[in-house]
């Protein structure tokens, strides 16, 4: 596996342990670091792509919100 390959794992993981605390901070660090080591495209395919399916209704909710920058 390389090394691209296992820091975009990290981020999803990551990603997905912060939605699921509901930290919104800690999500927004690390899609920032995402879109710094991995590129916007990458960041955003791993965020739509990979982890919005892995989500209940709840944690889409609370992912639109954050997008919005709403804070509930």
């Amino acid at each position: 596996m390389t090394l691209d390959t296992q820091m975009t794992l990290a981020l999803l993981q990551e990603l997905l342990m912060a939605l699921r605390a509901n930290d919104a901070d800690g999500y927004k660090s690390w899609l920032a670091l995402g879109i710094e080591e991995l590129g916007r495209d990458v960041a955003g395919e791993v965020e739509s792509d990979w982890m919005v399916p892995l989500l209940v209704e709840e944690e889409r909710d609370r992912l639109m919100v954050w997008q919005l920058g709403v804070s509930l």
